[in-house]
């Protein structure tokens, strides 16, 4: 059985959930905005695909010391990418860089409709049910489906069976395929019709009071930021310094919420606030921070 490939992989465990938010480790907004790991996949994926998936190890180094972290943990950090298939060292003439691999940059295209995707909750258009049955020889791939899976937003509903709203079917695909576990997999389109109430079924599978912390938690942190810039004239490095921040703190949030429908959520639900906070910086940050990278590779 083909093994899911460890760049995509990683890429995929950092942007769904790099400091496994369940599950006991920390969840701390503010933290991850401070992890290098981090920071380097938001460079990578934000900036540096519209100049050529290349960054040379000088602007990386400038770019990094913007959002307060030292050369040496950018060196640790993009070494360890390397080692990971993440990112390519190479040349372009005398100057040492690195670029995406060919699948970390697939991984980011995909993930560019789950992180920047405008998703408002939609009304109900049924559920997905994914089951498989992978062999005991194969369980570490069993383990990696499964943990993938919870990383996209679906929840178990028993053993190999697992539910998500109909919007995610995408994400199952991807996952399979790069996974190569279609023989073991199935999908069905589903209506939940019994025995418990949809609502409440909807709340054993899915831990909203944990998801709707963490967008309480990204409102707390960056609602300053908001104010901050409203009506002003942005710098271009400071647009930068908070848009990759702002990024690396929201990236986990599309993927830990499987985008329920209107009826399943508390009329209170953060995620509407949060989502409106997040790409209200998105559109007024962005190009600047753009700009601002660009100009520092020059």
């Amino acid at each position: 059985m083909p093994q899911y490939p460890r760049e995509v992989d990683a890429i995929i465990q950092d942007s769904a959930d790099t400091l496994r938010t369940f599950g006991g480790e920390p969840n701390d907004i503010a933290l991850r905005a401070t992890r290098p790991q981090s920071l380097i996949i938001s460079i990578f994926g934000s900036y540096s695909r519209t100049m050529g998936g290349w960054l040379s190890v000088a602007t990386l180094l400038t770019l990094m010391g913007e959002v307060d972290v030292e050369d040496a943990a950018v060196r640790s950090a993009l070494s360890r990418f390397k080692r990971r298939g993440i990112l390519l060292g190479e040349r372009r003439g005398n100057t040492a860089g690195y670029a995406l691999s060919d699948n970390a940059w697939r991984t980011f295209d995909v993930g560019d409709a789950r992180v920047l995707q405008r998703r408002e909750p939609p009304t109900s258009n049924g559920w997905l049910l994914a089951a498989f049955s992978i062999p005991e020889r194969s369980r570490d791939v069993r383990y990696r489906l499964r943990s993938r899976l919870a990383r996209v937003g679906f929840a178990q509903v028993a053993g190999g069976l697992w539910i998500a709203p109909r919007a995610l079917e995408p994400d199952v695909h991807y996952i399979v395929d790069v996974l190569g576990v279609h023989e073991h997999v199935n999908i069905f389109g589903a209506e939940h019709i019994g025995f418990a109430s949809t609502v409440e079924a909807v709340q054993q599978w899915w831990d909203l009071d944990s998801i709707g912390a963490q967008y309480s938690a990204f409102i707390r942190t960056y609602r300053s930021i908001g104010a901050l810039h409203s009506g002003q004239r942005i710098e271009p490095v400071r647009a930068f310094a908070d848009y990759t921040k702002v990024l690396t703190s929201w990236r986990p949030l599309p993927y830990i919420d499987p985008g329920l429908g209107r009826e399943f959520l508390p009329r209170t639900w953060p995620g509407y606030e949060a989502t409106d906070l997040f790409y209200s910086l998105h559109d007024r940050l962005y190009p600047a921070a753009q700009a601002f990278v660009e100009q520092v590779a020059g």
